[in-house]
């Protein structure tokens, strides 16, 4: 309203001319500048203010003011609180984005050398009897060597190959020694050694 009241509230009265002893009162240029005066009231007031150059100075310090003093505070309370409100979303963002990908290295980390002993049952014999070379890379017997691996438990996301450290055969006697698989998993290679237990 002030820049409207500014150009059509210009005293039609030059700043020279004889000043009327009738002025509006300051309560009824402060209810005008709200806007909380009826129409006839408002009309009154404004053909006053447009020949009375002091009630014009009136109103138009009252309207400075107003917008001067709603300008200066914010509207959502004591400006600390609004900083530091805006300081602990940032900080719980930070603490969120940082400790969340920690988080995820953490739980998707694997270990760079994994050892087991692990029983040896039939689907692991099948897996080392199914060719008789020592090493042995990407194909279907590493795997099914890896996919044996993560059935048992053991932490292991990928395998480049895999080394036996001798030839397996499988003892054909009912009653032999009970054997077991001696893993040590480095690199994204495996090592394997079958070893009897008595």
């Amino acid at each position: 309203m002030g820049k409207w009241a500014k150009k059509s509230l210009e005293p039609s009265v030059s700043p020279d001319s004889p000043v009327s002893d009738n002025h509006v009162a300051i309560e009824d240029i402060a209810r005008l500048a709200d806007g909380i005066v009826d129409e006839d009231e408002r009309e009154r007031l404004l053909r006053h203010i447009n020949d009375c150059q002091a009630c014009y100075e009136n109103l138009h310090h009252t309207l400075k003011d107003a917008s001067n003093s709603t300008s200066a505070k914010p509207a959502g309370g004591s400006w600390w609180k609004t900083k530091t409100a805006y300081a602990l979303a940032a900080s719980m963002i930070l603490i969120f984005v940082i400790g969340g990908q920690l988080a995820y290295k953490y739980w998707n980390r694997v270990p760079q050398v994994i050892s087991a002993t692990l029983g040896l049952d039939q689907n692991l014999k099948n897996i080392l009897l199914d060719g008789d070379e020592l090493r042995f890379g990407k194909g279907a017997r590493l795997s099914r060597l890896l996919a044996a691996l993560q059935q048992k438990g053991l932490p292991v996301k990928d395998l480049n190959y895999a080394v036996l450290s001798k030839p397996y055969y499988q003892k054909k006697s009912l009653f032999g020694p009970r054997e077991v698989l001696q893993i040590r998993i480095e690199n994204g290679v495996a090592y394997l050694e079958v070893q009897e237990v008595k």
